[in-house]
This record gives structure tokens, sequence and C-alpha cells, in this order.
């Protein structure tokens, strides 16, 4: 199979029964997909707990100011300067320990709901992200983003969260898939994430035998028609 020429695709691809359905997903807190999500082998198999690292913000106890939380997490083996920090206060954490909130530039809050996650992805805003197209058609009640990673690294910041967005769809009778697929930094991916009406289906074939599911509509570019939503294909992802 020829490799891929941007890196690892991703494409997530819903729709919704009506632009209620559509503006109520918008407004759901990502990372509360989790816990729905663990009953699923592959995805608890395969994702550790913390590995949703575009959903980062930080609380570093016992301390009270920035230097002294820079500080805790160079002696953690962490290379940050007050320059990699986008915004910092006083805080308390869930177990109401007195610290500092740190959140890193191209980073997104632990609560970030899926508006923001859209809006951090039309932005573009991680010099790993490559020609992000995001289109919301909103007469039809379908919304499409999709990419490439440059590398394998950004590719594990914004797998979760975007399978966390296609899996609160179903919330709202959303159905649709995110899938991603390609090579970079020595590492094959091929992870599709369907999401039914009755279910979430994940799969990771093997690369190689990646073709037969689809691969060639699952990243079709779509367009507006007069009979609607049409997809167009941009790339030979034939052998």
């Amino acid at each position: 199979m020829n490799s891929m020429a941007f890196g690892i695709e991703f494409q997530m691809r819903l729709k919704f029964p009506s632009i209620n359905e559509l503006e109520a997903w918008r407004g759901q807190v990502l990372i509360e997909q989790r816990a729905r999500l663990q009953s699923i082998p592959l995805l608890a198999e395969k994702f550790d707990q913390f590995d949703e690292d575009l959903l980062t913000d930080l609380i570093i106890e016992d301390v009270s100011t920035l230097e002294e939380a820079l500080s805790e997490l160079r002696r953690a083996g962490h290379k940050i300067t007050a320059e990699d920090i986008a915004e910092w206060r006083p805080a308390v954490d869930d177990e109401g320990n007195p610290g500092i909130y740190l959140l890193e530039p191209r980073k997104l809050r632990r609560d970030s709901r899926v508006d923001a996650l859209l809006d951090h992805l039309r932005a573009n805003p991680a010099p790993s992200l490559l020609r992000v197209h995001c289109v919301s058609l909103h007469d039809h009640a379908d919304v499409m983003t999709s990419g490439a990673f440059r590398d394998y690294d950004t590719y594990g910041d914004y797998v979760l969260p975007l399978i966390f967005a296609g899996a609160s769809a179903k919330e709202f009778s959303g159905t649709g898939h995110v899938s991603f697929f390609g090579v970079e930094d020595m590492e094959p991916v091929a992870l599709f994430v369907d999401f039914h009406h009755s279910a979430v289906e994940i799969n990771e074939p093997d690369f190689q035998d990646a073709i037969a599911w689809n691969v060639h509509e699952r990243f079709a570019s779509i367009e507006l028609t007069d009979e609607g939503l049409r997809p167009t294909i941009p790339r030979d992802y034939s052998s």
C-alpha cells in the first residue's frame, strides 16, 4: 500500500436528525464520554486513563507561585518555562488542596466542550497539524472535520478527544464515524470508530488489510449539491 502523503489522516463526519440536535451536541463536555466508552474492550485496552493529552490542564499542589509550580514540573522531568504557559492562577484541586493552575498553549481545558475542540481545529494552532478542514452544514445538520497529523505524538494528543466528540453525538441521535489512517514515525495507524443509533463500534484492523474497511469512503471529501451532500474522492488508497 502506498504511504500517506500527509502523515496520519483523520476525519470526523457526523449527521444529526435536525439542527437542534447538532447544536445540543456542540455543548457536550468531551471528557464525560470516557466513562460511557469504558465498556468497549478495545478502547479500554488501547488507551490509558490520561491519554486524552489535548485535554490537559494541571493543578500543581502545595505551591503558591508560578515559578514554584514550574520548578515542581522541572523536577519531574518536564522541560517547561514561563513562556510555555498560556494561563495560570491560584486554584484548589478536587480534594481541596491549594495550588497553581496551569494551561499550556495549544491545549484545551480538561472540561472543554465539543465547540471548543471544533474551534481549536479551525484555528489549526499546532505546527504538527496539517491542512485542517472543517465544515458545518446546518441546513443538513451535518458536520465534518478532516486533516492530518505530521507526527505520531500529535495523533496521540487528538485521537481520544475526537472519539469523545463522535461518541457524544449518540446522545442526540447522531451517527457517523471518526477515522484515522496512515503511517508516521514508523508507526502504522488504522483506527475506525463508527457511531450507530444503537452502538459504538471500534475496529483496529491490520494496516495492510485496512483497504477492506472502505478507506476510500471514509476519507472522501464532501460537497453540497442540490441533492444534498455528495462525497468526492481526493486520493487513491489502493495498493
